[in-house]
């Protein structure tokens, strides 16, 4: 098994990622009580639990030399070095899933300059123990146990969609099933939006956060996207593309 992740294959915010990542997977795996418990109301809006806090705390140990840190739990971190880039950090993307022991849960990393462009992003799948990464124009999958590189490649034989939000949004859900476009709804924005390339549309209804989508946007470039104050909906295939944006705007009518 090929453990050595300091090649030239990744830059140092990959690599830093990788780390971290394999340490958050251990800690959780570990069901310790403390990750279950409540604490305040994050940046984000939503109450934190031990888990957002302490995936927090070790990608700051990892990250914080390289850059500034935004995070949806505590908001901005100062880095000691003097470099002006930002990491837009969501910790736990799926808390609420940790929380009922539903495997979909995991981060979203985007490492942007001081305007908030962003030029590498990272959203780890902590049940699977995968990741989806982009460096520049380079885009990539790897596990983490063996974290050979493959280029992320679109599936051709997809058949669901992935509608988050479809629970607030019944009116939107049944367009959709009317017009037989199945879907799923898993409860992490953030990796739902890494999995663009595989499922055949990912739709979020509302004004999705910056520290669940900033890190996928960047991954799903190359995909049709639109994403407004309504709704964000990114498919690989422009007939359900076109389709999906059709009943959205037959929808707001």
């Amino acid at each position: 098994m090929n453990t050595d992740v300091s090649t030239p294959l990744f830059t140092p915010f990959v690599t830093q990622c990788i780390e971290a990542a394999r340490e958050i997977i251990a800690l959780l795996d570990s069901g310790d009580d403390a990750l279950y418990l409540k604490h305040s109301q994050g940046i984000g809006g939503d109450v934190s639990i031990g888990a957002d806090l302490e995936c927090q705390r070790i990608f700051v140990k990892y990250l914080l030399p390289l850059a500034h840190i935004d995070s949806e739990e505590s908001g901005f971190i100062p880095s000691p070095s003097s470099t002006q880039d930002i990491i837009i950090l969501d910790p736990l993307d799926g808390s609420d899933n940790f929380l009922s022991h539903i495997p979909y849960y995991g981060a979203s990393l985007a490492l942007c300059d001081g305007r908030k462009i962003c030029k590498e992003a990272v959203v780890i799948h902590f049940c699977t123990q995968t990741l989806i990464a982009r460096s520049g124009e380079r885009i990539f999958e790897l596990s983490l146990l063996d974290p050979t590189p493959t280029s992320l490649l679109s599936s051709t034989s997809t058949k669901c969609g992935i509608f988050e939000k479809a629970y607030s949004n019944p009116h939107i859900a049944k367009l959709l099933f009317d017009h037989r476009l199945k879907f799923r709804s898993l409860g992490a924005s953030a990796l739902s939006l890494s999995l663009a390339y595989k499922v055949s549309f990912m739709l979020f209804a509302g004004n999705i956060r910056e520290y669940d989508s900033k890190a996928g946007l960047f991954l799903c470039e190359g995909l049709y996207i639109n994403h407004n104050r309504d709704f964000l909906l990114i498919s690989k295939d422009k007939q359900i593309f076109d389709t999906i944006m059709q009943l959205l705007t037959q929808g707001k009518d």
